[in-house]
This record gives C-alpha cells, structure tokens and sequence, in this order.
C-alpha cells in the first residue's frame, strides 16, 4: 500500500459529532479518555473531543504525510552534514542521519498500519499513544543533530545548527496542524533542545535568544492551535453531512419501501373491487330486474298490495347498491391512474339539461327546484361525455340530497378570465365548515351535516367529482357557509374548449 491509498481509511464508518455535544459519551467504551487527550482542543460543551473526531484528525494527519516535506529531512542531512565534516569525526556525523531516516521510516510504517488496520475508537488510545511516539522520535532525530553536529567554541557552526532547527518547526506545524498531539510531540523536543544550548552559554545574549525562541513557539503553537480549530469545525460539518446523508439515505430506503407496499395493497385491491364487482352485479342486476317486474305486476296483482310496496323497495335498495358499487370502481381506477378516458366534443349546456332532467323528479318529490343559468355562446368541451355526465349528476344529486324543501339548487357554467371554463352548483342547503371541506373530498368521508342524514349517500360522490376532473386536467373548488349553502365549481382548461360552429351559434 502506498501513501496515496491511505485515503481509502476515510471510508471507516463513524457516527456525526453532534453526539458529542448531545452529552453522549466521547469515548466508545465509556472509559475516561487517555491522557494525551488533555492536550488537544475540546468540545464546545468542555468534554473531550469524541473518538471518532479524534480519528478523522489522524486520518487527516497521515493525508498531509502525502506533501513531500517529511521526506526533504533526510535529504536535507546530506549538504548539512557536509558543512561539518572537517570538525567532526565521519562516525558522528553519521548518527544524526540513520536517526533521522530511521524515524522516518518508523513513522511512514505507522502511517500505513494505520490505514490498513482501518482504526476505531475501541483501539484509539493505541494509535493515540503511537503517533505521540512517532513524532517524538521523529523531533528527537531531528533535534540530535544539535547533540552530535555541535562544535563546540564555534560560534558559526552553533549558530548554524541552531537556526536550522528553528526552520524546522515551521514545516513540522504546518504537518501536525490537523493533529494537536503529534504537533506538541515534535516541537517540544527540538525546542527543548535549543533552549537547552543556548541557556548553556550563560551570557544574557543566548538567554535572551532562548527567551525569544520561547516566545516564538507560544505564538506558534496559538497559530496551529488555531489552524486546528478551523480544521476541527470542517470535521464536524463533514460529520453532520455524513450523518444526514445517512438519515435521508434511510429515508429514502423506508419511502421506497412504503411505496411498494402501497402499490402492493393497491394491485390487491384493484383485483379484489374486479372480483367483488364480478360476483355482486351478476346477483344485483337479477334482483333489480325481478323487483322491477314485481312492481310492476306484469304475471298479475299482488294479492297483499304491501307486497308491491316491498318490491319498489327493494328495487330502489338494488338500484342504490349498485350506483355505490360503480361508484368504488370508478373511483379505484381514478385513483390508480387507469381511468381511461374517451375524448369527444361535448356540449356542456345540453349535458347538464340532460341530467337536470334525470335529477328533476326526485327534487320535485323534496321540493327544491333546479334553476339554470348559463352563459351564452359557451364553447364545446373536448372530453369524456360519461365523465362530464356522471360529474353533473353528482353534483346535482349531492345538491338536493341536502337542500331544505322549498329551496333553490342553482346551474351555473360561464367562462373565465384566463379562458377556461367554470361550471357547478350552487344550493341553499346546511353548508360545510371550513375545517371539513379537505375531509369531505375524500372517499367515504362526510360532513356533519352527511353524518346527521344517514342513509343519503357514500362519502364518494364528490371526491369522485374531483378525480373526473383531475383526470381532464382541471380542478375542484368547494366553498361552502355552514347555514348558508354550498357552492361546488369545477374548472376546465382552455385546451380543453373548442369554438362553437357559426351555425349552431345562430340556431
């Protein structure tokens, strides 16, 4: 494996760091934290930082081993150590180089266990212990060449060594930044060290040398830890993105599986109104036609004349079952999306006279009276006849099934400002609060004023209305005033109109 797969370990699954800052735990065993983690930044709560936040900062610590910077350490001992090699013995000038090429080593084959191992938090403390003694030996490798390089009496080459481990903090906080551990790891020895030699010299000058070296580190390390900070906040709003991704992945996973068992029951119960239909029209149609001819008393008077009473009964309640039974059918094709519809041009105005005709008898027999207003010179609707027909004939009926005797059940159609059509009904009957408006356009759902008649209707008449005209690509609009009346609109598209000829305009 090399350096450049180590990206792979990003892929370890984690939860979002927001746990932490929900009180959970920071550590996945619920144990205390190692004492390394009293040297990195905290939560904003003043707990540690959780494990997982800890091992994506690792994790970006070895994605920075990538830069060639750690590398440029042992090639740089090479023209450095050149500098010292006719005032120090060769064996001494060697130590400082095999230190250094083999902590760098050591640390590149931690890098990659740690990639390859694919850490959690159960074993953090492990690598957190092992990235501390990395960088340590990798400082310390480092650092001893102001042990073995150092010429005693010769200020040059002093100053020479010194200054070049000064420079080299600056490379090693811009490596460690992600990782506060392994920054303090491999600056404190090196700074150490220096101090160490300057303070050695005794004069106020190295000492003040010392003391501005101090300094220096104290501003460098608030840099990084600053740095650190930044990197921290991308860690957690990666996490946060992480753990809603998840949730809208397990979203999506649960509304799919939903849907398929929606689509499920709906085959199911497609098929079932297809059987139901099958085996209760065959039975229906047999009892209203036998009623029929009983009431009718074609074979003769009934010698009990309640008899004949009976049969317009149970005619009427064959004729009722039947109407519901349609009703569901249609409205579960609707709902489906296989209603199909037959498009034809439809005179809208003669469609309704039709059905006013159809409705007219039992309104005479409640005593409510159907009054038309239409528009003149309204267009031919391009649709389903049976559709229109059938929306017609519920609106009506739902109209006077409702309306007080002695009351007005208003026809209406007229065009509308953007050119589509607007047709319904407007009565006079008890109305429908505002609150129940959305539930009354459902299937099987009546009002309180459906509720106090029982027996006058299904709940489907209306929310069958609406998927007429949805399938015909307009809308249902329902206002109503409870104790004032409703009105029951529909509106077609102009796409759906067509100009009436200049004959029947005449005529």
């Amino acid at each position: 494996m090399t350096v450049g797969d180590m990206r792979q370990g990003n892929n370890a699954p984690r939860q979002p760091a927001s746990h932490a800052r929900n009180g959970e735990p920071a550590e996945a065993d619920g144990a205390r934290p190692s004492w390394i983690s009293t040297f990195i930044p905290r939560a904003a709560n003043g707990e540690p930082l959780p494990a997982d936040t800890r091992l994506e900062q690792m994790r970006m610590l070895v994605e920075s081993q990538k830069l060639p910077i750690p590398y440029a350490f042992p090639l740089l001992m090479v023209p450095y150590v050149a500098c010292f090699a006719q005032y120090i013995a060769w064996y001494w000038l060697v130590v400082p180089v095999v230190l250094v090429v083999l902590a760098n080593w050591v640390n590149r084959k931690t890098m990659l266990e740690f990639v390859a191992t694919r850490p959690t938090a159960d074993n953090i403390r492990e690598w957190e212990r092992r990235f501390a003694a990395t960088a340590f030996l990798f400082a310390f490798s480092i650092s001893s060449t102001a042990i073995f390089l150092w010429v005693p009496g010769d200020a040059l080459l002093q100053s020479f060594v010194l200054t070049a481990l000064a420079l080299v903090l600056a490379p090693l906080a811009l490596i460690t930044a992600c990782y506060m551990p392994s920054f303090y790891a491999s600056t404190v020895p090196i700074v150490g060290v220096i101090v160490v030699r300057l303070v050695n010299h005794g004069d106020l000058l190295h000492v003040s040398l010392a003391a501005v070296l101090v300094m220096f580190t104290v501003l460098l390390a608030q840099l990084t830890a600053r740095l650190n900070g930044i990197m921290l906040h991308s860690i957690t709003l990666r996490e946060d993105k992480s753990g809603l991704i998840e949730q809208l992945f397990k979203a999506k996973r649960e509304s799919d599986a939903a849907r398929a068992r929606a689509e499920e029951a709906n085959r199911a119960k497609s098929h079932f109104l297809a059987n139901m239909s099958h085996e209760l029209r065959t039975p229906l149609n047999a009892i209203i036609g036998f009623s029929e001819v009983m009431a009718s008393e074609i074979f003769g008077k009934h010698s009990v004349p309640t008899y004949k009473e009976y049969a317009h009964d149970i005619n009427r309640s064959g004729q009722h079952l039947l109407g519901l039974i349609n009703d569901v059918l249609d409205l579960s094709r609707i709902e489906a999306g296989r209603f199909q519809i037959t498009e034809e041009e439809v005179d809208l105005v003669q469609l309704a006279e039709d059905c006013r005709r159809i409705v007219e008898i039992r309104a005479q027999a409640q005593r409510v009276t159907i009054v038309a207003n239409f528009g003149d010179d309204l267009p031919i609707v391009f649709g389903d006849a049976r559709a229109l027909r059938q929306t017609w004939i519920n609106l009506l009926t739902n109209a006077v099934k409702f309306s007080p005797p002695g009351s007005e059940v208003l026809m209406f159609a007229r065009m509308e400002a953007d050119g589509g059509l607007r047709f319904g009904i407007h009565d006079n009957g008890p109305g429908i609060a505002e609150s129940e408006i959305e539930k009354v356009l459902h299937a099987f759902t009546q009002g309180a004023s459906g509720l106090a008649q029982p027996g006058k209707g299904s709940g489907l008449g209306l929310s069958i209305v609406k998927g007429l005209l949805a399938v015909h690509g307009g809308r249902f609009e329902l206002k109503s005033t409870v104790g004032q009346g409703t009105q029951a609109e529909c509106v077609l598209p102009p796409q759906r109109l067509r100009a009436r000829p200049a004959m029947a305009k005449r005529a």
